[in-house]
């Protein structure tokens, strides 16, 4: 199914590839981004749920249509796709997102308390959104994943071991650890909770904020 998806999803980048080269105002541009974005989310969710796990193929396709939406479509301002007057950020900011993106979440994978399918993914955010965005969309992700982490433990009574596990991160992150006790997020977890949903419902609220009027939070 995630197969048939991800060519749904290339179907659709090649189409609108070639719109764009014809004729694409700055409004359906940022159309596009959405619903390939949210396209490409709901793959992700359903191959985590399913699968456990979220292809390359997927991340390295998002990837590629990102960049390709910022380097072909309309500069308009060259605010990106969630910026006031949207438009096309160019390919040099689009790859640095990806490259910010992925230095974000990756301490978290180094310490073992995420998996490398959820670095890989928000650095394909990151060629949509562009590098000043994808640290807002990183807040959002992390504190939709921590609040369903909560949520789910507190249901389902798994309190003590995620303390646990709470302090093995935080000694493995201080070098404190004793040798061969650092945790792994894929067998010691306290409950197996898909974070592509995390992704989906940070990134759906950080669109609504932005789109309600509010400034990007940081600016470089």
């Amino acid at each position: 199914m995630t197969n048939g998806l991800c060519a749904l999803a290339t179907q659709k980048s090649s189409k609108l590839l070639r719109e764009n080269r014809l004729n694409l105002t700055p409004a359906s541009w940022q159309l596009w981004c959405f619903a390939l974005l949210a396209l490409a989310l709901v793959i992700a969710i359903e191959a985590d749920f399913f699968e456990q796990r979220i292809p390359n193929l997927l991340v390295g396709l998002v990837i590629v249509v990102g960049v390709a939406l910022n380097v072909a479509g309309p500069a308009n301002g060259q605010e990106g796709m969630l910026g006031e007057f949207p438009g096309a950020l160019g390919g040099t900011q689009a790859v640095f997102g990806v490259l910010v993106g992925l230095a974000l979440f990756l301490p978290l994978y180094m310490v073992g308390a995420m998996g490398a399918g959820d670095v890989k993914l928000l650095a394909a955010i990151g060629s949509f959104t562009g590098p000043v965005e994808v640290v807002g969309v990183a807040v959002f992700v992390a504190a939709c994943g921590g609040l369903l982490a909560l949520g789910l433990t507190v249901a389902r009574h798994k309190s003590r071991q995620a303390w646990a596990n709470m302090v093995l991160i935080f000694n493995s992150a201080m070098g404190t650890g004793v040798a061969g006790k650092g945790f792994d997020a894929t067998r010691q977890t306290a409950l197996r909770m898909p974070y592509a949903l995390a992704f989906g419902l940070g990134v759906s609220a950080y669109v609504y904020w932005r789109q309600s009027g509010h400034s990007a939070w940081v600016t470089f």
